[in-house]
């Protein structure tokens, strides 16, 4: 009797969770075990800022799959089970509880893990991370009670849970140590847009100050900021950003630089393991550098890309970056990669709430932000595709229709 090959997936979120529905509708018919270190199956991550937080979206919704779903398709899947060592040389994984797994392919989806902050008071009740779907639980009981709220950290978990937390009724104190929110991911534009739209909410926002030392008789009571301000707070979100989880892939001796090392196709050096998701670093032969990204479309889809890979699949991971945020009444979306822009381009009135910023490489559009402005993204995105020469004039012109100029390709 021939022995059926093994495929094992190590994390069950997202990235791990398409893999494993890709594998099987693809045509994997060997044995397949998915291992999470959650006690959840997987699970959508974006709405445990936003509308899960809220209370206006079921926690049903959350998951990619009803529970019977996974033993419908035979896939083995083990929750609050962490995988505590690779061994590479006899292909086994071994677990925190249980008998080791051998495998003839892997797939490494471990995820990302919230920094700490590192200051006084920093072990207070109170003080408190958003990553997993039992941290927005504890997280919604609180602001129900309506506590002064400190947010640290003015990314997307940060401006998205200040959202959520005026719209419950808190008051809401956001500090960031950069110049502006969400520094890293756009342009100055978009941030004041930002910071102004949080400011209109009610929000405190702190931009060039953040946390010092945290104070209170065993539960944070006030915080002391880098300024030397006393601010007064019953809860302390700690949102400056995660850590892939390299830890197993860099015992085992597999090569990490900022995260997993794999090539165009989601492999490792070696040439049975694959990555995917927060974790994975991987050469994108299109923009001729590595990438790692910790969106949902990303680990969504480099997750099915991995599982074809891991099938034989020809296809490099290639695609045009993807990212999103809602808050209040905006979204914001992004996609390209503007690095390498030499020009950035405004459409619209970002008064008005509702604005696009094109980033070119001379008259090549590289890159869009786009609130509120969902045709010009859908535009940007196949002008980017098309690698289409614009006027500037032209993107910036509101009576341009864009939806022309990706059928012109000019």
């Amino acid at each position: 009797m021939t022995r059926r090959p093994t495929a094992v997936i190590v994390g069950a979120g997202l990235a791990g969770g398409r893999a494993a529905e890709t594998l099987r509708a693809q045509g994997y018919d060997g044995r397949l075990v998915l291992i999470g270190a959650e006690p959840e199956r997987p699970y959508e991550r974006p709405p445990l800022s936003k509308a899960y937080l809220e209370g206006v979206s079921p926690r049903a919704r959350l998951f990619l799959r009803p529970a019977d779903w996974y033993h419908a398709q035979e896939i083995i899947l083990r929750t609050a089970t962490a995988v505590v060592e690779l061994d590479l040389g006899r292909q086994l994984v071994r677990l925190d509880r249980g008998r080791p797994i051998g495998f003839d392919t892997l797939l490494l989806a471990p995820g990302a893990h919230p920094r700490r902050l590192r200051v006084p008071g920093a072990e207070l009740a109170g003080v408190v991370a958003l990553r997993t779907l039992a941290d927005a639980d504890a997280l919604r009981q609180a602001l129900a009670a309506r506590p002064r709220v400190a947010i640290v950290g003015g990314g997307f978990i940060g401006c998205e849970v200040a959202a959520t937390a005026r719209r419950a009724g808190c008051a809401v104190t956001l500090f960031e140590l950069g110049p502006r929110l969400l520094a890293a991911a756009v342009e100055p534009e978009a941030s004041d847009f930002v910071a102004a739209l949080h400011r209109a909410h009610g929000v405190s926002v702190c931009v060039g100050e953040s946390v010092a030392s945290l104070h209170g008789a065993g539960r944070i009571e006030a915080l002391v900021t880098t300024t030397g301000r006393v601010v007064d707070a019953d809860l302390v979100l700690v949102a400056v950003g995660v850590d892939p989880r390299t830890e197993l892939a860099e015992a085992a001796g597999l090569a990490c630089d900022g995260g997993i090392t794999v090539d165009a196709h989601c492999r490792t050096a070696h040439p049975n393991i694959f990555a995917a998701g927060d974790a994975a670093s991987w050469w994108h032969p299109g923009l001729g550098r590595r990438l790692r990204v910790e969106h949902y479309d990303n680990a969504q889809n480099q997750g099915v890309a991995a599982a074809r890979a891991m099938l034989g699949g020809p296809e490099p991971y290639a695609p045009i970056p993807y990212v999103w945020s809602e808050q209040y009444d905006a979204t914001l979306q992004w996609v390209g990669d503007p690095r390498g822009a030499d020009r950035s381009v405004v459409r619209g009135a970002p008064e008005a709430g509702s604005f696009a910023v094109f980033h070119q490489a001379g008259d090549r559009v590289v890159a869009c932000l786009a609130v509120n402005r969902f045709r010009d993204l859908t535009a940007a995105r196949r002008l980017i595709a098309a690698a289409a020469q614009v006027a500037p004039a032209r993107l910036a012109d509101p009576d341009t229709d864009l939806r022309q100029l990706v059928r012109a390709g000019s």
